[in-house]
This record gives C-alpha cells, structure tokens and sequence, in this order.
C-alpha cells in the first residue's frame, strides 16, 4: 500500500498545472468493449493529450469495465509521466463501506478520490479522510454538480437548525465542510458560474474548485474562471473530438489566466 511519502495532492497538481501551463484535468469514461481494447483507447487518450493536461480522471465505470489489474498498469504509465490520478467514485455511504472503497483505490494507485458530503462526518466520512489522508490521497467533495437535475439536491434550500425559519443553499453548508474537514478540492459545475463564485467565497485559497460540465453540458471556461475555478474536468469534448490533442491544448490554452 502507498504511504504518505510524498507531496499533498493539492501541491502535486499544481505543480503540474504550472509545468504544463494548463488547467486541464482529462476525464477519461471508456466503458463499451473488451477490457484490453479500452485500456489501448484509454492509453491513447492520455498519449495524444498529456501535453496539455494537468492531470487525469477516471469514472468509476471504466475501473469497472477494465479490471483492477489493467486500471493500476495504467495508472502507474500516467504516473510515470509526473501526472495525478483521480477517480470519481462520489463516496456517499457508512463509514465501514467508505473505507473499504477508498483502500481499494489506495492499492490499485489513485491519487484522489471526489467524496459526497451528503453521507455526513461522523460514521460517514471521517474515516475515509483520516485514512486517505495518512495514505497521501486527496479528498474531492461534491459541493455541486453540473448536470441540471443538480438544483434538485445541491441547490436546495435547508432549514439553519430545529425551530429556525431561515434556509440556506445545501451547496454553502457543502462548501463549509470541504473547509472544515481539510478537503483537497471541491466539485463545482462550471454550468452555474454563480455558484462557482459563491463557492469560491467560502472555501477562499484553501481548497481548490474542480469544474466538470465545460463544453458538452453547456459550461464555459472563460467565465468558470472569472468566477473562480481553479480546475477543468473535461471529457467527451476532448476523447470524442476528432483530433483529442488539438482540442486540449485550445482548452489549456483557454484555462491559462493572464496571472498564471
């Protein structure tokens, strides 16, 4: 099992954000096809676009689809090449469950893994980030989705406490928590820039946003920016482009502000 023998995860992709002037992380879903054909596509994803990606982020549907022992031969090429690795699991379960998920991803060589604050801290999460954090992983919360049914949880309004009838957005208390319990990162479509920039005022410099939903979901990049995210979480506009390498590099070029 990796231990905590290196840089946080916050330092490392940073550092590779600025190496490689992008803020680029690839999301790679291949899942339709024999597990040796979508370790080839997935190489060859990361091959033709390693030059303007910062880092690298598996669905959980790929692992699935190609087993432990090709998903860890991939990891450890792209790691190879000074890259991070994340999977997006959305962890939201008890804390045995949680724990037992997060060292499997441990030992397969994820860097990060996106957690779901829904689940709670006590008999949730704390488990999972006490020893992830002792193993060198990072810890991405879930504080609002891209995709348009997210209003319907993360955009919620809840009541302060018992007997109080002021509300507040569910997102806020999420983006509270990713400070509180030392998150890594937080999740934030760059579909709802207001959002992005509400986040942002919550969790300041200590945790970085990560934005899914630029391009195919409708999110742009320029604005997500503005707005104040740190990170791009880009997929199916970049694996299903004809020319993948092409289309990151416009993106890295894009992500890169003139402070940078």
């Amino acid at each position: 099992m990796r231990q905590n023998s290196q840089k946080p995860f916050k330092e490392r992709i940073l550092q590779s954000s600025r190496s490689k002037q992008s803020r680029i992380v690839l999301a790679i879903d291949v899942h339709d096809g024999r597990p040796r054909e979508l370790t080839d596509q997935a190489i060859g994803l990361f091959e033709q676009t390693r030059q303007s990606i910062c880092s690298v982020k598996f669905g959980r549907q790929t692992i699935l689809s190609i087993g432990p022992e090709r998903t860890s031969e991939l990891l450890s090429k792209i790691r190879g090449y000074g890259f991070t690795t994340i999977i997006d699991d959305k962890l939201n379960d008890i804390d045995e469950t949680n724990a037992a998920i997060t060292k499997a991803y441990v030992n397969i060589g994820f860097d990060a893994i996106t957690v779901n604050p829904f689940t709670g801290w006590k008999g949730g999460l704390e488990t999972t980030f006490k020893f992830a954090h002792e193993h060198g992983m990072g810890l991405l919360a879930l504080v609002y989705m891209s995709h348009p049914g997210a209003s319907e949880g993360y955009g919620q309004r809840v009541l302060l406490g018992a007997g109080s009838k002021k509300t507040r957005p569910e997102f806020e208390i999420f983006a509270e928590k990713a400070v509180e319990w030392k998150a890594d990162g937080a999740v934030v479509g760059a579909t709802r820039p207001n959002i992005v920039r509400r986040a942002k005022e919550i969790l300041g410099t200590s945790v970085p946003i990560f934005s899914p939903g630029v391009g195919t979901q409708g999110g742009e990049i320029a604005r997500s920016l503005k707005a104040g995210t740190d990170y791009f979480i880009i997929g199916r506009s970049i694996t299903e482009a004809q020319n993948p390498g092409k289309i990151a590099e416009e993106f890295a070029r894009v992500s890169i502000s003139p402070h940078d």
